[in-house]
């Protein structure tokens, strides 16, 4: 089974925390469902925001949205 981005060390629980919070009213904002292929786009993007050293969940929901 594959090991989750956690284990792997690739990011800590309070930014896994913090990315779901943005994920969530991404989404909320759009209209769009958490298992949908927009939701996914959205997803992508939030991770190589995050990898990119943008870390304020504002501005990431405000670039996710």
């Amino acid at each position: 089974m594959p090991r989750s981005i956690y284990e792997r060390g690739l990011l800590k629980p309070e930014e896994v925390a913090r990315l779901q919070r943005v994920f969530d009213e991404a989404c909320r904002r759009r209209g769009v469902v958490p298992e949908g292929e927009e939701a996914r786009e959205i997803a992508l993007r939030l991770l190589a925001l995050h990898n990119a050293g943008l870390t304020d969940e504002s501005t990431l929901i405000d670039a996710a949205a």
